[in-house]
């Protein structure tokens, strides 16, 4: 069974934003996991009304905020669940439809709402790739660094 998901690679000047995940919350009760960077992203649930209403409930939850412009899609980011993961989910992979927005808000106001995420960062984009540890997120990231870079450099 596969998992839906959405979200976003998170521009602000030059910078892109990270959230440090500790738990996985969509089982019965949070699991912990090791903290690691990623991007804000989350399962699409059965009351969103689309892509972009899960997209930016997502990004509400993980960061506090809406208060993003989508730029553009980037495609789909897909990954297979670890074993113990699978059973615990009922999902073997995930595919993830990935956005590049822009923060329009006040970074003070960046503060996660769910107990699954425990920071909220913005970081040169030269930082990203030696933060993110998941090996596909790591590859869809640089797979995407020039268009990606040219929203930073030229916008």
């Amino acid at each position: 069974m596969i998992r839906y998901a959405v979200g976003g690679i998170i521009k602000s000047e030059d910078t892109i934003l990270l959230v440090k995940k500790r738990k996985v919350m969509d089982m019965e009760k949070p699991m912990e996991v090791k903290p690691e960077w990623d991007f804000p992203k989350g399962g699409i649930k059965r009351d969103d009304l689309n892509i972009q209403e899960a997209l930016f409930r997502e990004l509400d939850e993980e960061t506090g905020t809406s208060d993003f412009r989508i730029i553009d899609e980037l495609g789909t980011l897909e990954f297979e669940f670890p074993a113990a993961m699978k059973e615990k989910l009922g999902f073997e992979r995930q595919v993830t439809y990935m956005f590049i927005l822009e923060f329009l808000g006040d970074r003070a106001q960046l503060q996660p709402k769910t107990e699954e995420i425990s920071e909220v960062v913005f970081v040169k984009i030269d930082e990203v790739d030696e933060l993110l540890k998941l090996a596909e997120t790591k590859e869809f990231f640089l797979n995407n660094l020039d268009e990606i870079k040219s929203w930073i450099v030229l916008r």
